[in-house]
């Protein structure tokens, strides 16, 4: 579901359990402990630079890799590209098939552990950051799935990465995973996501606005979330600056032939003045149209946060073999 960028998220998947699998990802939206809810969001808003980029996004499968200059690596490994004239920080390590992580929302390599590769220890796993993430560029004044997906396209480009790669799609990183295996088909061994948000769940059109109740002015735990929510969903305040009509535009993404793996939770845990089970099952019905993304997906549940490393290993091991 969502996050916030000023302090550790909370969601049903808590970091620690990936971490004892070596992957630290923190899982993002996914890890919420007991009695907290999933945030929406709320960030400090980053002082933006002109905008380079278009917030439409080109058609789809023609977007070319816009590096403008030789990736350099810098002490402790960590890789500085150019991709559209913005600076990326990006490191890998391993050697294999090729892993990129999309984190989620406002995550930086510094919020992951450095032994993403213990996972599959025969593959190249790299992680990068966004651009207002960490110590890529500042973000541009609008971005959306689609230019962040051109972003990624550089990214592995600059990278030099093998193709096709297995892209890891954590949380809010799944629209822009899934937006980029739609336009690079041919590049895509595998995409695998984890506590995606459904297309229809999220934006000021979704289903959990919809199911929020009303504004309480009385209520401060659920006017903070709902500021976060209307921070997130207006790119001025949020820090990627993500337009909301990039929801809309998930909404259209055509399904692939990519092998997709969609990694879910029983439940999500939320306040006690929302519904949980109506926003649950909005939650958990929406993950059929994540896999009608796909002629060959799979929905993977995962019962227990302790099966979380073991699931996510044995996942992340088939997708390199796909």
């Amino acid at each position: 579901m969502t996050t916030t960028t000023n302090q550790r998220r909370r969601h049903p998947v808590p970091g620690s359990a990936v971490a004892a699998a070596g992957l630290a990802l923190g899982l993002g939206l996914t890890g919420c402990t007991t009695g907290a809810h999933p945030n929406a969001a709320g960030t400090t808003p980053t002082t933006p630079t002109p905008a380079s980029i278009s917030a439409s996004a080109p058609a789809r499968g023609t977007t070319p890799a816009l590096i403008a200059s030789a990736p350099v690596t810098l002490s402790g490994g960590e890789i500085d590209m150019v991709v559209a004239g913005r600076h990326f920080r990006a490191r890998c390590d391993g050697t294999g098939p090729a892993i990129i992580v999309v984190a989620d929302y406002g995550r930086s390599m510094d919020d992951a552990g450095p032994a993403l590769h213990h996972v599959v220890p025969h593959a190249q796993a790299c992680l990068y950051d966004r651009l207002g993430v960490g110590r890529s560029d500042a973000a541009p004044h609008l971005q959306t799935f689609a230019s962040q997906a051109d972003d990624l396209e550089g990214v592995i480009t600059g990278l030099g990465l093998t193709r096709p790669v297995v892209v890891i799609g954590d949380s809010l990183g799944a629209p822009i995973a899934l937006t980029w295996a739609s336009r690079h088909v041919k590049d895509a061994r595998a995409v695998v996501l984890l506590m995606p948000p459904p297309p229809g769940f999220m934006g000021p059109h979704g289903a959990l606005n919809r199911l929020m109740p009303p504004k309480n002015p009385g209520d401060l735990e659920l006017s903070r979330l709902w500021t976060e929510i209307d921070h997130y969903n207006n790119p001025a305040l949020n820090r990627e600056s993500l337009d909301p009509r990039s929801w809309d535009e998930y909404l259209r993404l055509p399904p692939t032939s990519t092998p997709l793996y969609d990694l879910v939770a029983p439940t999500l845990s939320w306040l006690a003045s929302i519904d949980a089970k109506k926003v649950n099952d909005a939650w958990q019905q929406g993950q059929s149209r994540v896999l009608r993304l796909s002629s060959s997906a799979q929905l993977i549940r995962v019962a227990t946060e302790t099966d979380w490393p073991a699931v996510l290993q044995r996942t992340l091991e088939r997708a390199v073999q796909s």
